[in-house]
């Protein structure tokens, strides 16, 4: 059976409409499994860095990345603060139940960013 020209032409057409709606579906079926993954991913790295922070609060330690206000209920209170307010924040502790001598904790737009000791000799800034 011989097709005719138009045939041709019309089968060629149906078949790359097929195909076309075959590879739309097939993205988009990838697409969604990589955004279902990616959010799974995502919800246990945030559970993962929760147990870390909790951890860490039950211990008295610090963490790169805690907040001041998790800070503060880690630790209690600073000793002093500078920079009180602005984008960068230095805390500074005396002998608290892990940190012994003096420590100064570094905060950048809120965040813990470093927690050093100071030299002993160096005095921090009254309250």
């Amino acid at each position: 059976m011989k097709l005719e020209i138009i045939e041709k032409k019309v089968l060629r057409a149906v078949i790359v409409a097929l195909a076309s709606v075959a590879v739309v579906a097939v993205g988009l079926a990838l697409w969604s499994r990589y955004h279902v993954f990616s959010e799974q991913r995502e919800s246990e790295l945030r559970r993962q860095w929760e147990e870390q922070m909790a951890e860490a609060m039950d211990q008295e330690l610090l963490v790169e990345g805690m907040s001041r206000g998790v800070v503060r209920a880690t630790l209690g209170p600073p000793d002093s603060i500078r920079g009180q307010g602005e984008l960068t924040e230095l805390w500074f502790y005396s002998d608290t139940t892990n940190y012994k001598g003096v420590w100064i904790s570094r905060f950048d737009r809120g965040n813990l960013t470093d927690h050093k000791q100071i030299q002993p000799g160096a005095i921090p800034p009254d309250r």
